[in-house]
């Protein structure tokens, strides 16, 4: 009786060894789980965070390109309609107008970067940025959440190609200047990411014409005295150039001007086999802006007038005035009628119309009508060139002084900035 307890308390122990066993391994395996679940959960953490700070970084290159398609704004990056502000482009670069050398404001550091830096931090509800001119910075958001932040510069890539320029961001999860700053540095607990891409100046006037008046089709404007010189002896001093003929009467009338020593009366040039030959003219459109009208007319660097009827002289002046360096595009006719100069010569314009256009005030820059015969009027000035898409009627008897200075700013200093394919990089 007694050995058959003895047995039983030792079956008994066996098990309870055997039960403690079982528990430390699934204290192992447990142990084990918990901490891949946690190596899992903070490279989860880790993930969110880089990816979060690259995206922050994406969308600062985005906001960048766009800020230098805009117009003026002020301080904290809002389009402004005070004229003594300066647009982003105006704010952070520098484009020389006759070599086209695109150079970043401010101070250089060692590697061709500016000391003058823009910024946008998520505050959780929206995004608040700062385009400062000197100095100024961004108040960090209050909270223990995520807020996201990018900062932008640019660097110069050389002193001799024109257009050409790096844009380079810095993205994080939180807004820190030595996570932000160039150079960046690592912040504990925070995600950074660093993207860079070339970006190019893609010129409002691609090949500027060699006329002061460059017409497709016919010229016949009566007996009306329009004037056209062109001194410039590179372009031959050619004062009009047409695809088609020059009536006799318009000849007989025509006030023309060419370069030193050659005769004024012989710098018109009709019939040229060039404009005769293009099938339409979106041809011509498409040669001198090397790029088709809808692609042009779609370009972030664009403006279209809002105009209540024909848009006039006051509407070009306020878009212009209000969106520096970009091109206007007119709807339908326009009528240049009163008040002062359009443009200036330093701050020329490219004005592409649709319909008529009536020129009665000094205007700076290149005049383009797409009208399928232009019915000029008006007695003013173009300094710069004037180009019809078709023929050119009418009863004007304005004035075009062919300008190579001014037509280089435009083909240097008006457009819209892109992405230069092949240019980006994220290391």
């Amino acid at each position: 009786m007694t050995r058959r307890r003895i047995d039983r308390r030792q079956r008994g122990v066996t098990t309870l060894i055997i039960v403690a066993v079982l528990f430390f391994v699934l204290s192992l395996v447990a142990a084990y789980t918990n901490r891949s679940l946690i190596f899992e959960q903070r490279t989860a953490s880790n993930q969110y965070r880089s990816t979060l700070a690259f995206e922050a970084a994406e969308a600062g290159v985005e906001w960048a390109l766009s800020m230098l398609n805009s117009g003026r704004i002020d301080e904290a990056c809002v389009p402004s309609t005070d004229v003594t502000m300066t647009s982003f482009r105006q704010r952070y670069l520098t484009i020389d107008p006759t070599s086209g050398v695109v150079t970043p404001t401010g101070v250089l550091v060692a590697d061709g970067g500016s000391t003058s830096w823009a910024s946008c931090v998520f505050d959780g509800t929206d995004w608040v940025c700062s385009c400062p001119t000197g100095g100024g910075a961004l108040a960090a958001p209050s909270g223990s959440g995520v807020f996201p932040a990018f900062r932008a510069r640019f660097v110069r890539v050389s002193t001799t190609q024109p257009g050409i320029v790096r844009l380079e961001v810095n993205g994080c999860t939180r807004l820190t200047s030595e996570c932000l700053d160039f150079p960046s540095q690592a912040v504990g607990g925070e995600g950074r990411a660093t993207v860079q891409t070339l970006i190019a100046l893609r010129g409002g006037l691609a090949a500027p014409p060699v006329a002061a008046v460059t017409v497709r089709g016919n010229v016949d404007v009566g007996t009306n005295a329009l004037g056209a010189y062109n001194a410039d002896a590179t372009t031959g001093g050619i004062s009009v150039l047409a695809g088609g003929t020059v009536a006799a009467n318009t000849q007989a009338n025509w006030q023309l001007g060419s370069a030193p020593g050659a005769p004024g009366a012989s710098s018109f040039v009709e019939n040229d086999a060039g404009l005769a030959t293009l099938p339409d003219g979106e041809r011509l459109f498409t040669n001198g802006f090397s790029t088709p009208s809808a692609t042009y007319r779609n370009q972030p660097g664009l403006v279209v007038p809002d105009c209540l009827a024909t848009c006039n002289a006051g509407d070009v002046r306020q878009a212009a005035s209000l969106n520096p360096g970009r091109v206007i595009w007119i709807d339908g006719d326009l009528d240049l009628d009163t008040g002062g100069a359009v443009g200036s010569a330093t701050e020329p314009l490219v004005i592409v119309a649709t319909g008529d256009v009536e020129v009665g005030v000094p205007v700076f820059g290149l005049l383009y009508s797409r009208a399928a015969t232009w019915a000029s009027s008006g007695n003013g000035s173009v300094q710069g060139a004037v180009v019809a898409e078709g023929n050119l009627q009418g009863t004007g008897s304005f004035t075009t002084v062919y300008d190579a200075d001014i037509l280089t700013r435009l083909r240097w200093q008006t457009g819209s900035f892109v992405r230069v394919p092949g240019g980006w990089k994220d290391f």
